[in-house]
């Protein structure tokens, strides 16, 4: 069963690319954010890695022009110290850009080094050596945060606070005493720490669901003009061809004749359709003439018939009678159309009338078909005459009826 078989086909038409292309436009929807949000990850984790860089890159910048400039360190310059000067600098940055960026290292000298448990499992990871970057989204719910960890080194630079403490500066020895303190006696190259930059993933979504938006602004616009091309291209190439075929069985059915053509402007299957329909009223329309040829010689045999000839149905309902009947009975054609073959037999004939026509043809009509009966007839004044009457019955695939051929006799005695 067709569904919404209420609705026209256009109307179904329509509903149907729509349904189409709206379930299209959901997968392209979901393909789209699950790529925004490869798009945006990637995006952080290029950006942490800048960030990672460059904040290593300022340590050792501000190392090396300690260096070279041969600046003392002292109490009053604790702040060139360039662990502390580059997380003061990265900490604006990541005030700037709502992240958290840290300096850790697992032989720390400032607690707010300290790593966490994630970190210190990934501060092992780089230590083995297998691998100086890492990067994943962790926790659950709304306290899922991206974060990424990049490796830094001991270099030559590192090793004036973080050498032998022989040759530390003397306020680094005053505020990190060597005998309670873990951060001397760097290995050269070796992994020391870790920049920690942790991204709150709400923010990344709210990046995610910006681009997103963007891209359904497009692409909702691009399918709306889809809907609306596919249902006029439909309607014109479908649809209207059909609406013409359906013109044109209505005005068949209202006229009754068969001299409707289509043209055919083209071939594929609508055109083809078309053509069939053609094929069809042409027959049809041919048939049509042979059988009203035919009705006109039946009904010219049966008015010229020298006998009375009447058809009627099994529950007794006239459906011919020609003209020799009309003047044997007083009735016109329209008259008896539709009348009961019994109002035109006598009351004389009881048993008929009290089992009615159709009772009395199922009990007795193999003795009426099997030879000539007298009957008596009544004519539309009431009047009484008797009919030799032969009968038949006609059967077709669909019904039967009957067929009596009547000759007026002489009354009865």
């Amino acid at each position: 069963m067709p569904l919404f078989p209420q609705m026209r086909l256009q109307t179904r038409t329509n509903l149907v690319v729509a349904a189409t292309l709206i379930g299209f436009f959901l997968v392209t929807v979901w393909l789209d954010y699950r790529q925004q949000e490869q798009f945006v990850l990637q995006e952080s984790v290029e950006r942490s890695r800048l960030i990672a860089y460059e904040t290593i890159r300022t340590r050792d910048y501000l190392s090396e022009q300690l260096q070279k400039g041969k600046v003392k360190l002292t109490a009053e310059r604790v702040g060139l110290i360039p662990v502390l000067a580059s997380g003061r600098i990265a900490a604006q940055v990541a005030g700037d850009l709502e992240y958290r960026i840290r300096q850790i290292s697992d032989r720390y000298r400032n607690p707010a080094n300290a790593p966490d448990p994630y970190e210190q499992q990934v501060l092992k990871t780089f230590q083995e050596g297998s691998r100086d970057e890492l990067y994943q989204i962790t926790g659950r719910g709304d306290a899922q945060v991206f974060r990424y960890l990049q490796a830094f080194h001991a270099e030559e630079s590192c090793l004036e606070c973080h050498g032998d403490p022989a040759d530390a500066p003397e306020v680094i020895r005053k505020l990190y005493p060597p005998e309670t303190d873990r951060s001397y006696h760097y290995p050269l190259g070796k992994v020391i720490g870790a920049i920690s930059i942790q991204i709150p993933v709400d923010q990344l979504q709210q990046q995610v669901l910006a681009r997103l938006g963007n891209d359904l602004l497009t692409s909702g616009g691009i399918f709306l003009a889809l809907v609306f091309c596919l249902g006029l291209l439909s309607r014109a190439t479908v649809l209207q061809p059909l609406m013409r075929l359906e013109a044109a069985i209505n005005r068949i059915n209202r006229s009754g004749t068969f001299d409707e053509q289509l043209s055919v402007e083209r071939e594929d299957e609508v055109g083809e359709l078309i053509k069939g329909f053609n094929q069809m009223v042409a027959s049809l329309d041919e048939k049509s003439r042979e059988l009203t040829a035919s009705e006109a010689r039946y009904r010219i045999l049966t008015d010229t018939a020298r006998d009375g000839i009447i058809s009627f149905l099994p529950d007794g309902k006239i459906i011919l009678f020609n003209q020799q009947a009309t003047r044997m009975f007083g009735y016109s054609k329209a008259e008896t159309l539709g009348m009961s073959i019994e109002s035109l037999v006598h009351p004389d004939l009881k048993e008929l009338h009290q089992l009615g026509i159709e009772a009395y043809l199922q009990q007795h009509s193999e003795h009426l078909m099997s030879k000539l009966q007298l009957v008596a007839a009544r004519r539309r004044d009431g009047s009484r005459f008797d009919l030799e009457v032969s009968l038949s019955r006609v059967e077709t695939a669909e019904y039967y009826f009957y067929t009596a051929i009547l000759r007026e006799r002489q009354r009865l005695s």
